[in-house]
């Protein structure tokens, strides 16, 4: 499998502000601002590399790109909330998918429903090919 670009689409449902910014995280420590919905939600969408996992005789794919953090098989991302200062308050993470069963078409979807701790807390069943549930941005 060649290298590929897949958009990946992150719902926070119930999201909390915070004074100096809350976002994705890429790894120069910049944030990707949420777009907000009618409903409360915040949506946020950045483009991840995907490509076969190196050593994988089952297909398993990888994911890389500036906002993957983690090593191959425990990839995820950043959900950032950021201090007056520029430090980091809290980082919560959004584990990506280990074992790739979906398709892998344009988009992939998941809705985190908890980011109080550090790793964030998904709704149903984590990753999805398909758009989000319907009200959801």
């Amino acid at each position: 499998m060649a290298d590929r670009t897949v958009r990946a689409v992150v719902t926070w449902t119930r999201p909390t502000e915070h004074p100096a910014g809350v976002g994705l995280q890429d790894k120069a420590g910049e944030l990707v601002e949420g777009v907000g919905s009618a409903d409360g939600a915040r949506r946020y969408t950045v483009d991840l590399a995907v490509r076969e996992r190196r050593g994988s005789d089952t297909g398993e794919v990888d994911f890389g790109g500036p906002f993957v953090f983690g090593t191959a098989g425990d990839r995820f991302l950043y959900l950032s909330f950021q201090g007056t200062g520029g430090s980091w308050v809290r980082r919560s993470k959004i584990a990506l998918p280990r074992d790739w069963s979906l398709p892998v078409g344009e988009e992939i979807h998941v809705t985190v429903v908890d980011a109080d701790g550090s790793r964030a807390v998904l709704g149903g069943t984590g990753w999805s090919a398909g758009a989000p549930e319907k009200g959801r941005p």
